[in-house]
């Protein structure tokens, strides 16, 4: 009994020194940002740090989307090498890593997902001078609960104390401002309409305004001119996980592939819907969703069929990755027929998967990923970036 308690003092010791050499290099930098939200998260971490490299500001970013990797100071990228599942403490590394290149600033991606790990990484690990929450979708529903209030009561843990939070949500911006109040922090709403469709026009994949809006006033807050900044976003590299869409011709038709395998809620989903809708060159086209469902996301796969069901009108759903069966069952009970669903959990090559897509095709026809990129997901993506051109 008494080792244990000596080992468990020997702990706590090792612990508090640790956060106090922690804190003291966090004081190294003093411009540190917290990138949170549901949906383009890792975008937003980009722009924003974009447009502060343009500035002149020697900037760190660091993204845990579809494939995590730091981003320099001179915009070239490192891959984020783990081993085993994702920690938390990958977050205390990075500021490290910043602090011994010089950094004056960063710019990280929220990584937690629990409501505790989530408060953790901000008041513990990150203490952000400016915060930031894109926007309240559901996810994360094993972790977090079902329904866009549990995840608002999540996100707002990380709210930084007597900062700034910027952010583009409306819905729960009560919720945000209130949460602030008490923390002694400044919260910015941002309003997207004001960024001209023109702009959008610009980008090599499919962005969305409100990431924009959040980066363009992050850096307005940090003295950077907007057309400086503008700049500079428009140069950021997209995310592996960002939305693109590529094209591959086979026997005189032509499939056009949009890679949304990391969307994973209804709003979202509907949004990318509604804009492939408005591409001109896409119009009448016969709409096929590919759902890839990895093992321990049984509830999304579900949300999404739903989805199917209710909100998105597609010719044929394809069902890949696991419980395909489950979600087949689902579809059915909620009256989506059974010639417009497709099983192809047992076929493990991208090329027989194409030829099934082609053949329920006429001429041409779009093809979208959702569900997770896991898997059979980024497979495909990695096909059709080998094989396809961008659209």
């Amino acid at each position: 009994m008494f080792i244990v308690l000596i080992l468990s003092l020997v702990l706590f010791g090792v612990g508090i020194l640790e956060q106090i050499f922690h804190h003291k290099k966090l004081k190294k930098i003093t411009i540190r940002i917290h990138v949170n939200g549901t949906r383009g998260k890792s975008t937003t971490t980009r722009l924003i740090a974009a447009g502060l490299r343009e500035a002149g500001f020697k900037v760190i970013a660091k993204t845990t989307g579809t494939l995590p990797r730091f981003i320099l100071e001179d915009g070239s990228e490192i891959p984020i090498k783990r081993r085993g599942r994702a920690n938390i403490k990958e977050q205390i590394k990075a500021m490290s890593f910043a602090v011994k290149r010089g950094a004056d600033a960063v710019v990280i991606e929220c990584m937690a997902v629990r409501p505790e790990l989530q408060w953790i990484s901000e008041h513990k690990m990150i203490k952000s001078t400016i915060g930031v929450i894109t926007n309240v979708r559901e996810d994360h529903m094993e972790d977090i609960g079902a329904g866009r209030e549990a995840m608002a009561e999540t996100l707002k843990l990380t709210i930084p104390q007597n900062g700034v939070l910027v952010t583009a949500e409306n819905d729960y911006y009560p919720v945000f401002k209130n949460q602030a109040e008490k923390l002694g922090t400044k919260i910015i709403p941002i309003k997207s309409e004001n960024i001209p469709d023109t702009i959008m026009g610009k980008f090599e994949y499919m962005n969305f305004k409100e990431n924009i809006s959040i980066a363009l006033e992050v850096n307005k807050l940090l003295g950077v001119n907007e057309d400086i900044a503008l700049k500079g976003i428009l140069k950021a590299k997209p995310d592996p996980g960002a939305l693109k869409i590529f094209k591959i011709r086979k026997n005189k038709k032509i499939i056009y592939f949009v890679d949304a395998f990391a969307v994973n809620d209804k709003t979202s989903t509907l949004m990318i819907s509604r804009n492939i809708k408005k591409n001109v060159s896409l119009q009448n086209m016969p709409i096929i969703g590919i759902l890839n469902n990895r093992e321990d996301r049984v509830l999304r796969a579900l949300q999404f069929a739903r989805i199917f069901a209710v909100d998105v009108q597609l010719s044929k759903i394809i069902l890949i990755g696991h419980f395909a069966w489950l979600i087949e069952r689902t579809l059915k009970k909620l009256k989506v027929p059974g010639n417009q669903i497709l099983r192809l959990d047992r076929l493990f090559s991208i090329e027989s998967i194409l030829k099934k897509v082609f053949e329920h095709i006429e001429k041409d026809g779009i093809v979208i990923g959702f569900g997770n990129t896991r898997g059979m997901g980024q497979k495909l993506i990695e096909y059709f970036e080998k094989y396809g051109e961008l659209a």
